[in-house]
């Protein structure tokens, strides 16, 4: 096993073979310095920071042991659940098992950290698939929609200095002013911090891009102990790979467009808008020719089907698009190469 297998198995994206494997395997003594190490992966990755210690392994180990054991005693004992109910419960409890043990060792070593006013907390986390949108309210009155694709984590309730909040992908916010109490975005490529304002996010972690473009108030972005200030109508993009940032002024709404079922381009390069209409069709879109990466699109789609929007760029720039041939009559072609004329 390894960390995705781990991952995709708290997901609840392994099927029911895989995630007998992986329970059995965990539960296996002689694989506990490897979970170990897994275990350690995930706390890495995770958005809490240590204040003091690290995590006591071992204990989690054990905790491990006893839950997943216990849970199979269950499983032999309680006869008379329904099977379906039984499975049901199953799953939710191999999701939440392992970061239930991360967040209770955390707050275990870090009891009177100013920041633990979040252990009564119970943290939400929301997932919009490929092709869909939604629109959440936080407990403070924040109001934010989330594109496709986007992972977004947030409290039932804010306490403590700051409203903080994780976002990975795309999303747009109105944030409730509160200058005593900012408010955070937390990203894998910077950190957006702001009191009250309209301000919308391109950052999935994906594709090594960050895009931050404010409507209205005011917007500091932080990264590697560097603040960058954005005003409204500014627009700030960071490409992780090349570790260059440019700031410059646009049309703001064309940012936001997507929250009323558009997306607008503007001199936008083929490489970053192909990503978006990727994730707007549910597609994958393979460039054949890297110099394709640098045309300039200029564009409104809003209910054009895919076909439609793949022949109005063929019109407009020196590309065509073929689909992947299936290999079956019931297969769905979801895979478009994308070569130049």
């Amino acid at each position: 096993m390894n960390f995705y297998d781990i991952k995709r198995y708290l997901e609840g994206k392994t099927t029911d073979a895989e995630s007998g494997q992986i329970r059995n395997w965990l539960i296996n003594p002689g694989n506990d310095s490897d979970l170990r190490q897994i275990l350690g992966e995930i706390w890495t990755n995770s958005e809490i920071s240590l204040k003091v210690q690290g995590p006591d392994f071992d204990r989690m180990l054990d905790q491990m042991h006893h839950q997943i054991n216990a849970r199979q005693l269950t499983r032999a004992k309680s006869v008379t659940l329904s099977t379906k109910l039984y499975q049901a419960f199953s799953k939710v409890a191999a999701i939440l098992i392992i970061p239930l043990l991360l967040l209770s060792v955390y707050f275990y070593f870090n009891p009177y950290s100013t920041s633990n006013k979040l252990a009564s907390n119970t943290f939400r986390e929301v997932y919009t698939k490929p092709g869909t949108r939604t629109k959440i309210e936080l407990p403070d009155g924040t109001r934010v929609w989330l594109n496709d694709g986007t992972i977004f984590r947030y409290p039932e309730s804010f306490s403590g200095e700051k409203r903080e909040v994780f976002v990975d992908g795309e999303a747009y916010f109105e944030v409730k002013s509160n200058p005593k109490n900012p408010f955070v975005v937390k990203n894998p490529m910077m950190n957006t911090v702001v009191t009250g304002t309209h301000f919308n996010l391109n950052a999935y972690s994906a594709d090594k891009f960050f895009e931050a473009t404010l409507l209205e108030g005011k917007v500091s972005l932080e990264r590697d102990n560097q603040t960058w200030v954005i005003e409204p109508g500014e627009q700030v993009h960071f490409d992780s790979q090349l570790g260059k940032i440019i700031q410059k002024t646009v049309d703001p709404k064309n940012a936001a467009a997507w929250v009323d079922g558009k997306l607008i381009f503007q001199d936008e390069k083929l490489g970053t808008a192909i990503k978006k209409l990727a994730r707007w069709y549910n597609v994958e879109i393979i460039l054949s020719d890297p110099e394709i990466n640098n045309y300039l699109l200029t564009g409104t789609i809003q209910d054009e089907k895919l076909d439609q929007t793949l022949n109005l760029i063929s019109f407009a720039l020196p590309v065509r698009f073929k689909f992947k041939k299936a290999t079956n009559s019931t297969e769905i072609q979801r895979t478009i190469y994308m070569t130049k004329k």
